[in-house]
């Protein structure tokens, strides 16, 4: 048995890239100095969203008339760099990710004294997509250190959505 070849979905991956970057610049806890970038950090610091690969096609199912549908994975990092000179400060950008993540999954989290829950995900503007679930795929953790004392500390997560469309 051959093993299945892995199918990118690159206009997904375009379109996710565009809205995902706007969506996490809504997250409550992104100062309005410090926006999230595409693909970018300065080098001394910065949060920055990183895809980590294309759109990967997870399952494609047509039936009879032609219609398909496909699930699709869509893998991303947030890097938040920094400057973190003491243990507190380390565990603030952790704890920061990690609300992130949090937020994204859905969950409620308190930033200050206020809620925040996600109600719905973004429309993706290309084809027939649907985000249905963004998942960490690990908590926030310790990923580089410079020698100018900068660190990065990093957020794994997945976006799943489905793409439907008619072949014929």
């Amino acid at each position: 048995m051959t093993p299945q070849k892995k199918t990118i979905d690159i206009d997904g991956s375009e379109a996710v890239s565009k809205v995902l970057l706007d969506f996490l610049n809504t997250f409550p806890g992104v100062a309005e100095s410090k926006k999230i970038l595409f693909a970018t950090l300065s080098e001394a610091s910065g949060i920055g969203f990183f895809p980590t690969a294309g759109a990967v096609l997870q399952s494609n199912t047509e039936d009879v008339t032609g219609h398909v549908k496909q699930v699709c994975l869509y893998p991303f990092n947030i890097v938040y760099r920094a400057a973190l000179k003491s243990e507190s400060q380390r565990m603030r950008a952790k704890e920061w990710l990690d609300t992130l993540g949090k937020w994204l999954e859905k969950q409620e989290v308190t930033l200050g004294k206020e809620k925040h829950k996600i109600k719905n995900y973004p429309a993706l503007k290309a084809g027939n997509r649907t985000i249905k679930s963004i998942n960490r795929t690990s908590p926030a953790y310790f990923n580089a250190a410079y020698q100018d004392g900068v660190e990065d500390w990093l957020l794994s997560c997945t976006v799943t959505y489905e793409n439907e469309f008619d072949k014929y």
